[in-house]
Order: structure tokens, then sequence, then C-alpha cells
């Protein structure tokens, strides 16, 4: 079988217990008919060691004058890759759907707390999903009036706005120094630019407008910036 350094574990949504929150993984799922039980792991037998949070660069309101205010934003996610410094191994993980609510006044929004086996990682992959027809998202936001991946609100010059992106969006993001997971917990923050999600050459352009869907799309597939070991959460990158 392919795909050796795969693993399978157990993940939870940050303040939720794991056994509300069991995390379909690969090897069980997305390969169906492999298997190998010497490579799983449990956390009711590992601690973990991991968590992360996702925070904006930016305020609600950095500039109150602006046409574009938004008022609330979140995503569906789905999937995550964490992968070694030398690229010789990577630890992917099929989530369960579950949606990031993020706080838009700038504050941190833990996200998942889980095990990861003890290697120095680099990179790391995520999937915005959009559900499938015969999925049920846990907020049915995602799939009324069609399937959505990523959903803001807010105003533009004073009128009302839902934006509901239409497509499943791959990030893939390269941390500035490579970090060493072992036993000692360490926290992971994302940081996101949610300013440029309406722009286009330097100005604000109508989330309202379809002809404007692609250009929104990309603006929120490039915002999410960076990813660094931030043990305080405050937003900084720790001295690794």
């Amino acid at each position: 079988m392919k795909n050796n350094n795969f693993k399978e574990i157990v993940l939870k949504r940050a303040g939720i217990p794991a056994a509300a929150f069991l995390i379909s993984v690969l090897l069980g799922t997305m390969f169906q008919g492999c298997s190998d039980s010497s490579n799983t792991v449990s956390s009711t037998s590992q601690t973990d060691n991991i968590s992360m949070s996702v925070k904006f660069n930016d305020a609600a309101l950095d500039n109150p004058d602006a046409a574009i205010q938004i008022t609330e934003a979140k995503a569906l996610v789905s999937e995550l890759e964490i992968e070694t410094s030398d690229g010789s191994s990577s630890h992917e993980i099929k989530l369960t759907p579950f949606v990031v609510n993020f706080d838009i006044t700038g504050g941190m929004k833990d996200v998942l707390s889980a095990y990861i086996p003890s290697k120095t990682y680099k990179k790391i992959k995520f999937q915005i999903h959009k559900p499938e027809d015969n999925e049920t998202p846990p907020d049915p936001e995602f799939s009324t009036g069609g399937r959505f991946s990523f959903i803001i609100k807010g105003t533009y010059n004073g009128n009302s706005f839902v934006f509901k992106s239409r497509k499943t969006v791959n990030i893939v993001l390269t941390m500035n120094n490579a970090i060493n997971i072992s036993t000692t917990k360490l926290n992971l923050t994302m940081i996101i630019n949610k300013l440029q999600w309406f722009l286009q050459n330097g100005g604000e352009i109508d989330p309202r407008n379809p002809s404007n869907e692609d250009t929104i799309d990309d603006n929120i597939r490039n915002s999410f910036k960076n990813v660094f070991k931030d043990d305080d959460r405050n937003g900084i990158p720790d001295d690794n």
C-alpha cells in the first residue's frame, strides 16, 4: 500500500471533549480496504501536544469610513496535513467538517487540539471545504440556497450583504522556522488578512456583484498569510 507515512490521529475541536468530536482520518476513510493498526493513536493513550489558533492581523473596523464593514466570517474546514521539514513524510488528517467562526475584532480564536507524532515540521496544508450534495454540514447556512465553503457578512456603503464562496480551496502555508513537536504541548497561530477580501487594484469592490466572485475567492485564498509557533497566544512568532 502507498502512503505508508500516514498515521491515524484523533483530533478534538478546541473546548469540546474528545468523545464529542472524533475525527475520521486517512487509512481509515480515504484508503478504503487498507489498515495499519500499529500506527493508530488514541487520545485516551496520548496527550495532546499541539493546538492551533487563528487570528486576523487587523481590527474589526480598521477604517470606519471604508465602504466595506465586515460583521461576521466563518469557514467550513475538512482536512489538515502537516509535513516534515525535510519533506520526507507527512501526517494527513481527514476531518469531519467543522465550522470556524472567526473573531472579527482581531482576537485569538482556538480551532483545534491534537496529538501529532514527534518530529520537526515545516509546512501545513488544510482545506476550506464546500460540502458535497450528500453531506449535511454542522451549520445549515453552508447548504442553504446552494453549497458553500466560506461565508462573510457585513455592509457595503451601508447596505447589508452576505458573500458565500462556492469553491473548495486548499491552503498551503510554509513556516518561516521549522517547529519541533514533542511531548510538550505547543500552540500554532495562523494569521489572516481579511482587509484584502474585497479589494481589487487597491480599491474596494462590491461583494453583491456576481462578476466579483472569482476575485473575492482568490483574495480569500491569498489572505491566509502565515503560521508560526505562538505559545503565549499574542499573535507574534515566538523565538524558536
